[in-house]
């Protein structure tokens, strides 16, 4: 069965919702760890060996269970969004190239337009090009940390992004939906377009998220609506 985009929306949709819901009950579990004043790395046993008697065990270790669990989850989540939104961009981009068609051929019935074989090639090829440059940019780059997979990737502070892999303009929750990309493509390249300074040429760069870079999330870099 054919999904319409209405329908593959809707799904992206209650996909983010399930997000932030687990998003919510990881920062309730955090609480009870705070709450004890422990993290997931403390020792539950005293110098001696004993159980720690200055902390409930149970609801430090219930904690830790369902943090794990709530945070595996969460993995499994933002690879079913971002399978989601891939598959709205996809839907709305083969929308829009089937009114095109439809347009041409009406044009080609009444006499008003002649295509040569040639140039109808040459269309099909740079239509993705066409598309993104009529993009509107969606996020714009706030700061870039030294050393950072962003700083790596050539991004600067300032830089307006109108393609973020499969993310753009027309995808639906933006920012979330560039949250969930990353997410899903720890380690492995993503393609980002970004229009800098008053150029209304879109710079090309590639970005791999990843850890262990020296300092916070995946990018190293803070990046705001538009």
């Amino acid at each position: 069965m054919v999904n319409t985009q209405s329908e593959l929306m809707l799904k992206a949709q209650a996909l983010m919702k399930q997000k932030d819901e687990l998003e919510a009950e990881i920062r309730s579990q955090q609480d009870d760890l705070q709450s004890q004043k422990v993290g997931m790395n403390d020792q539950l046993v005293d110098s001696s060996g004993f159980p720690r008697s200055d902390i409930d065990l149970v609801v430090v270790r219930t904690a830790r269970s369902n943090i794990i669990r709530l945070k595996n989850d969460l993995k499994a989540v933002m690879l079913q969004i971002e399978e989601a939104l891939h598959a709205v961009h996809a839907e709305a981009l083969e929308e829009k190239q089937k009114r095109e068609a439809e347009k041409k051929k009406e044009q080609e019935l009444a006499g008003t337009v002649s295509v040569e074989s040639s140039s109808a090639g040459l269309n099909a090829v740079t239509d993705e090009a066409e598309l993104e440059r009529s993009l509107p940019p969606f996020a714009r780059v706030n700061a870039v940390a030294p050393d950072s997979p962003a700083k790596e990737a050539g991004l600067v502070q300032g830089d307006r992004i109108v393609v973020f892999g499969t993310v753009n303009a027309n995808t639906p929750s933006t920012l979330p939906a560039l949250s969930a990309h990353v997410q899903a493509r720890e380690n492995k390249p993503i393609v980002v377009k970004v229009l800098r300074s008053d150029s209304t040429e879109l710079v090309s760069l590639v970005l791999v998220p990843k850890q262990g870079w020296g300092g916070r999330g995946l990018l190293g870099c803070h990046i705001v609506p538009a």
